[in-house]
Parts: C-alpha cells; sequence; structure tokens
C-alpha cells in the first residue's frame, strides 16, 4: 500500500522528471522556431522583395495572431547559419554572437492592420548577430 510520503516522494520525482523533458524539449525547439522564423534557404522565388515576404510570412505563420512589426529571412544554409555559433562568429555580449562574414537577407517590414498584414521587402548584404544555445542559433538580435 502506498502511503501519503511515498506519494509525495513519487510526486516530486515525476516532477522533477518532467521538468527535464520541458527543458531538453524547449532547447530544440528554439532553434527550430528561428529555423521557422528566419531561415529560408534556398531562397523562395517571387516576383519582388514585397510579394516574397508577404508569402513567406503567411506561409510560416508568422502573422497568425498579429502581424508581427519586423521580420528578417536570411537566404543561407542552415550550416553556414550555425557556423556564426561556432567558429564562424565572434562572441559579442553573453551568448550573443556576431558573423564574421554576410549574409543575404530580407528585411520584412509591416504597412498592414490586422488581419490585413501587408509587407515590404528589402535586400540586404549584412552581417548578423544572433544568441546561441548549444551551438546553434536560438534568437535573432539584429543586422549589423
Amino acid at each position: 500500500m502506498i502511503t501519503t510520503k511515498d506519494s509525495c516522494w513519487l510526486l516530486l520525482r515525476l516532477a522533477i522528471l518532467l521538468g527535464v523533458v520541458l527543458v531538453q524539449s524547449s532547447e530544440g525547439a528554439s532553434y527550430q522556431d528561428f529555423a521557422n522564423s528566419h531561415i529560408d534557404y534556398p531562397k523562395t522565388r517571387a516576383p519582388n522583395p514585397n510579394v516574397y515576404c508577404n508569402v513567406m510570412m503567411a506561409r510560416r505563420r508568422l502573422n497568425a495572431r498579429t502581424c508581427k512589426p519586423t521580420n528578417t529571412f536570411i537566404n543561407s544554409s542552415p550550416s553556414s547559419i550555425q557556423q556564426i555559433c561556432r567558429t564562424g562568429g565572434t562572441r559579442f555580449q553573453g551568448n550573443l554572437f556576431d558573423s564574421r562574414r554576410r549574409f543575404s537577407v530580407v528585411v520584412c517590414r509591416n504597412t498592414g492592420r490586422f488581419p490585413r498584414c501587408s509587407y515590404v521587402g528589402r535586400r540586404q548584404i549584412k552581417r548578423l548577430r544572433v544568441a546561441c544555445t548549444n551551438n546553434r542559433p536560438v534568437h535573432f538580435e539584429r543586422l549589423l
């Protein structure tokens, strides 16, 4: 028969195990969220940057609940972007790294109002600053 003391210990162990699983899954999801929000390789074809932004923001569901004010898509391979967190970048501060090389990007800025989000796109070639966890980017900070 399980006593109250035994059930408390069992619940505590279960809570700790659940916490570990959630932390591990959120680390993997963070890179996946970054990739979904910011990596488009090979670059999706579109007649101009404005159409590109509107297609990508809808396709990636980045404006499902509200119009995201700004989003940057990086048109380079995931492995080249991951290198920023390793030998392809320099530590700026904490877990923020600046890329050594420049990347082709499209910056999308919203000009509409929800639910009619409308984006204006601008192609650029810039260095990137990203936050890294476990040698993978998890947050786009800014262009340099």
